[in-house]
């Protein structure tokens, strides 16, 4: 989690001056000209990003007169959001697999070491058989060294159906990670390559896309939760 928040520190410190690099790049071209700033494509999709996320955020909070935790604990999100983004994400596809309740199959009530039988007169009371004499301490310890001494007999393996379904969902889980795992190495080597894909387009083109891409789904992601948000206040508060 350190690692990640010195990468959000950094993060956003590249942020904060690319921005002022773009507005004084944009002055010393056109310093008459604010239209000209916005038309920057790079300084467009920062500023868009940032304002849809963080300004939204505060929006969001005094609308619904809670804005104080934005004042208390907002540094702390954002220094924790890349590791709750990153670790769940993984995490979450490497358990598609498991559809249970979270209990990881501990729901039955274990009898190796025998079960604590309550009495019918009182729910208080409970009988436990416990060896009382030093000869039942003797048989018992027989009995056990007598059958470490039997070998198990061998069995075929038959898998049940609630075995296969398991199996299935584990294997779609292996076929899944892999998928995303490889497709991101496509990413990666798709979008970093500097000469190998250039019939697709030049480096600096393919860069300013998928950044372009990248931030604009934030701002997108960000406005569907600020109209959700919304509604559910004005429908709380006309609806009753």
């Amino acid at each position: 989690m350190v690692f990640f928040a010195l990468l959000m520190g950094y993060l956003m410190f590249a942020t904060v001056w690319i921005t002022a690099v773009g507005i004084q790049a944009s002055i010393a071209d056109d310093p008459s000209s604010v239209m000209a700033l916005l038309g920057k494509s790079t300084f467009k999709n920062i500023i868009i990003s940032v304002c849809s996320t963080y300004v939204l955020y505060i929006v969001a909070s005094i609308l619904f007169l809670d804005p104080w935790h934005m004042f208390t604990s907002f540094l702390q999100y954002v220094f924790l959001s890349p590791s709750y983004t990153n670790i769940l994400n993984v995490y979450a596809f490497c358990n598609t697999h498991d559809v249970s309740w979270g209990t990881k199959g501990d729901t039955t009530v274990a009898t190796d070491l025998g079960v604590v039988k309550p009495k019918k007169e009182g729910d208080s009371t409970v009988e436990v058989e416990l060896p009382t004499e030093q000869k039942d301490l003797n048989a018992i310890y027989q009995e056990a060294c007598i059958e470490l001494t039997k070998q198990p007999v061998p069995e075929k393996q038959h898998r049940d159906a609630t075995t296969k379904q398991q199996d299935y969902y584990r294997s779609f889980r292996t076929r899944l990670v892999l998928s995303w795992i490889i497709s991101n190495l496509v990413l990666v080597v798709l979008i970093t390559s500097a000469t190998t894909f250039d019939w697709i387009g030049t480096f600096e083109a393919r860069s300013t896309a998928y950044l372009g891409f990248i931030l604009w789904s934030v701002a997108a992601l960000a406005a569907v939760r600020f109209i959700g948000s919304t509604l559910y206040l004005v429908f709380r508060l006309f609806g009753g």
